[in-house]
């Protein structure tokens, strides 16, 4: 009997888990993956070309450009269609400046959607190796697993 009912409980606990999202984040999805061993920043120099949308070119003075429909995703979320076409310039830098995750921040100039707030910190994560990486963020939910990834 007391058999009985560990499994019954085992058994609905998983169940819940597994269709409730809560199991999402302990596998990876998409291009999740390890940060490439010793990667530099001069590793991430050069063009981009983002999926589902948004081009980025990374220089080495710090400065990028963003183009091409950049994601509906912050810091362009609630922004006319017109200024997300627009070509958007900022600095990166490699690492995790504001303590929002990631391995690489994109900071954006504030918008006209939020004229005060000076920036946005865009975090990127880095997986692939150092000679193919890839750059990905989290468009929503992580446990939905849809990015905004960008390939050499």
């Amino acid at each position: 009997m007391f058999r009985t009912l560990v499994v019954t409980c085992a058994l609905t606990v998983l169940a819940a888990a597994t269709t409730t999202g809560c199991m999402g984040r302990y596998v990876s999805c998409g291009p999740e993956g390890e940060t490439p061993a010793g990667l530099t920043a001069s590793d991430l120099l050069g063009d981009w070309r983002g999926d589902p949308a948004g081009d980025l070119t990374l220089r080495a003075d710090g400065s990028f450009t963003a183009t091409r429909d950049w994601p509906d995703a912050a810091p362009f979320d609630g922004l006319p269609q017109e200024e997300r076409r627009a070509v958007t310039t900022g600095t990166w830098e490699l690492g995790d400046p504001d303590g929002l995750g990631g391995n690489l921040g994109l900071s954006f100039p504030a918008t006209s959607a939020d004229p005060g707030r000076g920036r946005y910190l865009a975090p990127y994560d880095v997986s692939g190796t150092r000679a193919h990486p890839t750059l990905y963020t989290y468009t929503d939910d992580p446990d939905l697993c849809e990015f905004h990834t960008l390939r050499r």
